[in-house]
């Protein structure tokens, strides 16, 4: 099946765009993942151990899968506090959580834009504008940190990709990526391409092997799918079912994703 990949994408990255695409999305997967093997077995209900997971993993898994592509002069570029980003072909990738994609689609999806992400944006093509006619309320106090620096006297100057998703206790819901500039202090975003769904990537399932020349389709053992109810007690009780939300608290604690 041909992998549907946007026209920006296929822009930026070229011949090599489907598979940036779905290492972006594997990132994601797995960061969800991995969250919730650290909610099964953390005894604080608070969601600090699984928020703070989600936090790490969502950077590191994301350089991991795009180191694992193996695609030349791909890097990874410090930016100056505890986590760093992945910088491929030319592009900046940001990735952030945020509750609701419809809701945030205009703003950076967090209650303020960090003095970091703040220098993100200034240092790659969404700012560059920024150092000779700075945004009205946007100060950069004392410049860009070496780091970032470094990377906005590159020829060219990075672009710059944002990765917005969604997760809760259920995992991976949805993502949207693009490229995007930041307005100013307030967090309002202008996207300067399409602001495109990833999806995972296609898979086919192996076809299972049949015994006997005279064998049906449907003859072989129906598959045994775990089953978990209520207790008696429960069902007796007028407690309802719980259903799975995103945690109060883990959204708290992304608030430092971008210190």
């Amino acid at each position: 099946m041909e992998r549907y990949v946007p026209g920006w994408v296929a822009a930026r990255f070229g011949k090599h765009a489907s598979d940036v695409q779905d290492a972006v999305w594997r990132s994601l997967e797995e960061t969800a993942s991995a969250v919730a093997d650290v909610r099964a077995v953390s005894r604080n209900k608070k969601g600090f151990a699984p928020g703070g997971e989600r936090a790490v993993d969502q950077f590191d898994l994301l350089i991991e899968q795009l180191l694992d592509l193996d695609i030349e002069g791909t890097e990874v570029v410090r930016v100056g506090t505890w986590y760093q980003l992945p910088l491929i072909l030319d592009t900046l990738i940001y990735p952030v959580l945020t509750r609701d994609i419809d809701l945030h689609e205009d703003r950076w999806p967090r209650r303020q834009v960090s003095a970091l992400v703040q220098e993100i944006f200034a240092a790659t093509k969404a700012g560059r504008r920024w150092i000779a006619e700075p945004l009205d309320g946007l100060q950069l106090a004392g410049g860009l940190r070496s780091s970032l620096a470094d990377l906005a006297a590159r020829s060219p100057r990075p672009g710059l990709v944002l990765v917005v998703y969604e997760m809760d206790q259920s995992g991976l819901k949805r993502a949207v990526w693009g490229e995007a500039e930041l307005r100013d202090e307030s967090g309002r975003l202008r996207w300067l391409t399409d602001r495109s769904l990833l999806s995972a990537p296609p898979t086919v399932a192996p076809l299972a092997l049949v015994d006997g020349e005279n064998a049906r389709f449907d003859s072989g053992a129906l598959p045994q799918l775990p089953m978990s109810g209520r207790s008696q007690a429960e069902q007796k009780s007028d407690t309802p079912a719980i259903i799975e939300q995103a945690d109060e608290s883990e959204s708290d604690v992304a608030e430092s994703d971008e210190s």
